[in-house]
């Protein structure tokens, strides 16, 4: 073989060698660059955290939203689908700030009224006697409790009157003050009654003989769970009562029945907390509506599909 053929031969290897070397980086840098976009489309929780204090009786919140999103990510050998719980905010309290939730103006949550005897009277129910005058300013409600019932019907009259004038209470919502009336004039009615009444006067729906309810103008609160609570308040009867009042209220303002946020977060009032706080903190205040209202941030939390 000539030395020219030689020198042919060497310069077509050369070619090769180089064309392969290309080939190779080539393919190199397109895997980099798709593993930098999966890496990229994989996002995380987006939460925003605020600490506000209104005052003393007021819980020192954190508030976290949580952003909708689903993302996937995709490599050579597994496929990973992260989805984000929809749009909540929880708020959390410490202990002492719990406690504090329980103190009102006037301060009758404890014995919730209660008396040794029953009434003395043969009506079938008792009203009180210190009421005020329709105001078409203020949101009026009338009282009458079963006279069986070992209520003090005034006593009653002003706890909740206490409850909703409250500054955690639907005042700061409605921007209207409560107030007692004769049940001539009123745009809504408590009742305490029996709970063979209850049953009765909350027809159609089913109370069992041991919930409240609120049917169509009519706020019915059980007697048996006055007294007694329920089981995810413990021996709390305070916190119990003040969410009784409130979650019923809450209806007749048109706010329907929300889920736990979060575990260890305080339950929004109208949860259904009578039968299960799901893993929230038994709380008695409108706190997640009055946030709502006064920031414009959304606080409805899904509940559960077993819920009805």
């Amino acid at each position: 073989m000539s030395n020219n053929s030689r020198l042919v031969i060497l310069f077509i290897a050369l070619i090769g060698i180089a064309g392969l070397s290309f080939f190779i980086f080539s393919e190199d840098n397109v895997d980099q660059q798709t593993n930098i976009q999966s890496e990229a489309e994989i996002e995380t929780t987006t939460t925003i955290s605020i600490n506000s204090t209104t005052s003393t009786s007021t819980p020192t919140t954190l508030m976290e939203t949580t952003t909708t999103t689903s993302t996937t990510s995709t490599s050579t050998t597994t496929t990973t689908t992260t989805t984000i719980p929809p749009n909540q905010t929880a708020i959390f309290a410490t202990q002492e700030e719990i406690n504090n939730s329980k103190k009102i103006s006037y301060d009758y949550l404890q014995s919730g009224c209660k008396k040794d005897e029953p009434n003395n009277t043969d009506e079938e129910w008792i009203k009180p006697l210190e009421v005020f005058t329709y105001d078409e300013n203020k949101i009026n409600f009338n009282l009458k409790i079963e006279s069986t019932l070992q209520l003090k019907v005034d006593c009653i009259g002003k706890l909740i009157t206490s409850i909703l004038n409250d500054s955690r209470g639907w005042i700061k919502v409605t921007e209207k003050e409560f107030q007692l009336v004769d049940n001539v004039e009123s745009e809504f009615e408590f009742i305490f009654a029996s709970p063979e009444k209850t049953d009765e006067l909350c027809y159609p729906l089913e109370t069992n003989g041991i919930y409240s309810c609120r049917n169509e103008q009519q706020i019915i609160i059980n007697f048996f769970r006055w007294v007694n609570g329920a089981i995810d308040f413990g021996s709390d009867l305070e916190t119990y009562r003040l969410y009784l009042i409130n979650h019923e209220v809450g209806h007749i303002l048109e706010w329907g029945h929300v889920g736990c946020p979060k575990e260890g977060a305080l339950a929004p009032v109208m949860m259904q907390q009578s039968k299960s706080t799901m893993g929230c903190e038994p709380y008695g205040w409108p706190i997640y509506e009055i946030l709502e209202k006064e920031f414009g941030i959304n606080t409805y939390s899904y509940l559960p599909e077993i819920d009805n």
